[in-house]
């Protein structure tokens, strides 16, 4: 199995919870992601609000599959979306597999602001998604639901090959972090 360390930063900022109920059916090869609801996430637009939304990317060895997304909910810190996503994922595969969730703010005038991201699969981003992780291992067709805390790109990236990999992606996208915020870059 996969092992990582957690660096403690002294100035990590609480940039809020996200609920997230997983199951797999191994007779569909399914890989069931429900993204349940928010809360007192970080504030990145103090002059509009938030506009929260979550994307999951399925990252299979270090290989990006699929991304789905959330709808945007308007103006909260505290979102329900209670939203279902589904990917095939043959059960021979599912030990291989990492989701990457990461929390964006709905801006429209630019480019989406980055809230934070979770990993949760064979590259984890910490001790509890490795747990979330292995009790849905163990418990096919049940669905395992828990609290995640969302973090920065760069803290993600350091323990996880997943997030990494999703970074490079976005990077391939002419997308920059400026102040802990994704921002576009403009080409010249």
């Amino acid at each position: 199995p996969y092992t990582f360390e957690i660096p403690l930063l002294q100035n990590e900022v609480e940039l809020g919870e996200l609920l997230l109920s997983l199951n797999y059916l191994p007779s569909a090869g399914t890989l069931n992601v429900d993204v349940i609801r928010a809360k007192q996430l970080l504030q990145i637009d103090v002059t509009q609000g938030s506009d929260p939304f979550v994307t999951i990317q399925l990252v299979h060895g270090l290989k990006l599959v699929k991304t789905k997304k959330t709808s945007f909910l308007r103006g909260t810190l505290d979102p329900f979306y209670n939203e279902s996503f589904s990917f095939k994922v043959p059960q021979e595969e599912l030990e291989n597999a990492s989701l990457v969730c990461t929390v964006f703010g709905h801006n429209m005038p630019s480019s989406n602001d980055f809230i934070g991201r979770t990993v949760i699969g064979q590259y984890s981003s910490g001790p509890s998604e490795s747990n979330h992780w292995q009790r849905v291992l163990n418990t096919h067709r049940t669905a395992v639901e828990q609290w995640h805390s969302p973090r920065s790109p760069a803290e993600c990236d350091r323990v996880s090959p997943a997030s990494l990999e999703v970074t490079r992606g976005l990077q391939g996208k002419q997308l920059s972090f400026v102040g802990g915020k994704k921002k576009k870059r403009k080409k010249i």
